[in-house]
């Protein structure tokens, strides 16, 4: 497989170091599972805004 390098802005690298070490999170993934398994039984979460 040959490599290539791109470039993207740092907003853009920055946010997805954050998504992965979300993914990587065990704790994190569990949460958000349990959140989107108490949302499919109609109980209502917190919403995040930024």
């Amino acid at each position: 497989m040959e490599e290539e390098i791109i470039q993207i802005p740092k907003k853009e690298y920055e946010a997805l170091l954050e998504e992965i070490g979300i993914l990587r999170n065990v704790k994190m993934m569990e949460a958000i599972k349990e959140s989107e398994e108490a949302e499919a039984k109609g109980i209502k979460g917190w919403e995040i805004t930024y």
